[in-house]
């Protein structure tokens, strides 16, 4: 597990279309935290950057090792293997990521980079691990989420299908819940309350 101590760059990954949606100025303010503390902070949005989620010819010629990544893909992992952490800050659309998100998860995440087949046949997570702050912004409250299975299934898909199977151990999941109706002390204690896990405490 990484020394949250020894963090000095943060990817913050944002998936929103407006600018002034509360995933985006939750985001703000946490890269803020991290900045008042002298941590840099790269701040990826990936709709203002045009990010480009459908997998591509050339992306599945990197899956079976007969191509070069694409340049946008390089681009990505670099600012990945630069990092310290990871926070990524979305809303949960049909009980997991926004679309844009997932492509990123399927175009960025490669064979041969975040994950290999060892001698054995196994598939191994090999990204360095490094700390993933998961910030999910819901709509519902958390009885519905539990009740209806939504709370094991993104676990399942993200934290486990996603991170967990690139081998990164290090991983947080909260939720800003009924967050449409959600008032500013409600969004600044939901942030004080994670704070812990989220804001490395510098010594």
């Amino acid at each position: 597990m990484s020394n949250l101590q020894n963090i000095q760059n943060v990817l913050i990954i944002t998936a929103h279309p407006v600018e002034d949606s509360l995933t985006r100025s939750l985001a703000v303010r946490i890269a803020e935290q991290y900045s008042r503390q002298g941590i840099r902070v790269d701040m990826n949005n990936l709709d203002s950057a045009s990010f480009q989620p459908a997998m591509t010819n050339a992306d599945l010629g990197v899956y079976h090792g007969k191509q070069a990544l694409p340049d946008d893909i390089q681009a990505e992992q670099a600012r990945v293997d630069s990092a310290d952490m990871l926070v990524f800050v979305f809303p949960v659309y049909w009980w997991s990521v926004p679309g844009i998100l997932k492509g990123w998860f399927d175009r960025v995440l490669t064979n041969g980079w975040a994950y290999k087949t060892a001698d054995d046949g196994r598939i191994v997570g090999i990204m360095k691990n490094i700390p993933v702050r998961l910030v999910a912004i819901a709509g519902s409250d958390k009885s519905g989420f539990d009740r209806h299975g939504y709370t094991t299934a993104i676990h399942t898909q993200i934290v486990e299908g996603v991170f967990g199977f690139c081998g990164l151990k290090d991983i947080t999941l909260d939720y800003l819940y009924e967050a449409d109706t959600a008032n500013s002390a409600q969004i600044d204690d939901f942030l004080k309350n994670v704070s812990p896990a989220l804001i490395p405490h510098m010594e």
